[in-house]
C-alpha cells in the first residue's frame, strides 16, 4: 500500500533534527530507527536536496551526504529542532481538555498533567500565549444538573424563552450536557411531553421537582398553574414558506429550537419549517406579521387566531375620524 503523504512529511520533519544531532550515523541504523527500508531513507535524502528556504538558490537548500554509508546533513539550522505545536494547535487541544474537564469525561489528575505539558510547550515560543476556555456553567447549577443526570431525578426549571420574551416553568428529566457554541442540556420535558434541548445560559433556576412530579404521558395537575400555562403555550407551529419569504427560515433557526427545516418542500425555493416549542401568542404574532409569505400553516387554532387579529387590525382603518379624512383628501 502506498505511503500516505502525511506519514512521509512527519518522517522528513523528524529526520533532519535526528541526523543533525547524530552526524555520521549509518544509513541502515537510520532506516531501522524510522522503521522503513534503506531505499526509502535514500529517497528521503534525495528529496531533502531540493528542500529549503524560499528562493531555492544553492545556499538555501539542505545539504545531505551518504555515499560512504554514513549520513551527514548541513545547512538545515531552521529545521534542525523537533517540530512543536503552534499556539493555535496547543490552544485547540487545551480547549478540548477544558471541555472534557467541564463535562467530567476524564480523570482530573490526568487532565491537569496533560494541560500543564501543553501550556509549557506552547509557552516556549515568545509571543504565543494561549488563552482558550469554553463557556462555563455556574457551579451550583452544574452540580444540580449533573446530580439529576446521574440519579434520573426530575427538575423544575425556570427557563427564559427569548422568542416570546417570557419566563416559563418546566419540569424536565435531564439526559446529558453537551457543548456547542454554548452549553446545552438535553432533557425529556414532561411539561411539553417530548425531548427538548435547553440553552443552559437561559436556565434561571433549577431545583428538584416536587413529590407530585409529572410522569411520562401524564397530564399536568389542575392546581399547578405555571405548569399548565406552559403546556398550553407550547402548541408548536408548522409552516410552509414561499420562496419570497424563505429568508424567514434562517431567522427562525428551527434546529436551535428543536425543530426541523426542509428546503424545496412545496416546489423550488419553498421551505417547510417545524417549530415544536413555539408558543401560541408568539405564533399568532408571527403569522400576522408575515402571513403574506406563508403558503401553509398549522395548527388551525393558531391560523384562526392570526386571522381574527388581522381582521381586527384592518377594522381600525374603517374607524378613522371623518375630519381627518377630509383634511387629507377624500377617500377613493
Amino acid at each position: 500500500m502506498a505511503e500516505r503523504a502525511q506519514d512521509r512529511l512527519s518522517r522528513l520533519l523528524g529526520l533532519v533534527p535526528y541526523l543533525t544531532r547524530r552526524p555520521g550515523t549509518d544509513l541502515d541504523e537510520v532506516a531501522a530507527h524510522f522503521g522503513v527500508p534503506r531505499a526509502q531513507i535514500v529517497d528521503d535524502l534525495e528529496l531533502l536536496f531540493v528542500t529549503g528556504r524560499p528562493g531555492h538558490m544553492p545556499d538555501d537548500l539542505i545539504e545531505a551526504e551518504w555515499g560512504s554509508g554514513a549520513v551527514f546533513v548541513g545547512n538545515a539550522d531552521e529545521v534542525s529542532v523537533p517540530v512543536r505545536l503552534s499556539a493555535h494547535e496547543a490552544g485547540g487541544l487545551l480547549l478540548a481538555l477544558d471541555y472534557l474537564d467541564s463535562a467530567r469525561q476524564a480523570e482530573p489528575e490526568v487532565l491537569a498533567s496533560v494541560r500543564a505539558k501543553l501550556a509549557t510547550a506552547a509557552g516556549e515560543v515568545p509571543g504565543t500565549a494561549v488563552d482558550a476556555a469554553p463557556p462555563r456553567i455556574p457551579a451550583d447549577l452544574a452540580a444540580t444538573v449533573r446530580a439529576a443526570i446521574e440519579t434520573g431525578e426530575t427538575l423544575d426549571i425556570d427557563y427564559y424563552v427569548p422568542a416570546r420574551d417570557e419566563l416559563t416553568r418546566r419540569t424536565i428529566r435531564p439526559l446529558r450536557l453537551r457543548l456547542g457554541r454554548v452549553w446545552y442540556l438535553d432533557a425529556h420535558c414532561l411539561t411539553a411531553g417530548g425531548d427538548r434541548s435547553f440553552a443552559v445560559d437561559r436556565i434561571r433556576s433549577a431545583t428538584p421537582a416536587a413529590a407530585s412530579v409529572l410522569t411520562d404521558g401524564a397530564a399536568a395537575p389542575a392546581g399547578n398553574g405555571a405548569t399548565a400555562a406552559s403546556a398550553q403555550e407550547d402548541t408548536g407551529l408548522d409552516l410552509v414558506l414561499s420562496p419570497e419569504a424563505a429568508w424567514l427560515a434562517d431567522e427562525l433557526d428551527p434546529a436551535a429550537q428543536g425543530g426541523t427545516r426542509v428546503d424545496d418542500a412545496r416546489g423550488p425555493g419553498s421551505v417547510a419549517v417545524s417549530l415544536p416549542q413555539a408558543g401560541r401568542a408568539w405564533a399568532v404574532r408571527l403569522l400576522t406579521a408575515h402571513g403574506a409569505g406563508v403558503r401553509e400553516a398549522r395548527p388551525e387554532s393558531v391560523v384562526s387566531s392570526a386571522l381574527q387579529a388581522t381582521r381586527a387590525a384592518l377594522a381600525l382603518y374603517d374607524r378613522a375620524d371623518p375630519p381627518a379624512q377630509e383634511e387629507h383628501g377624500a377617500k377613493d
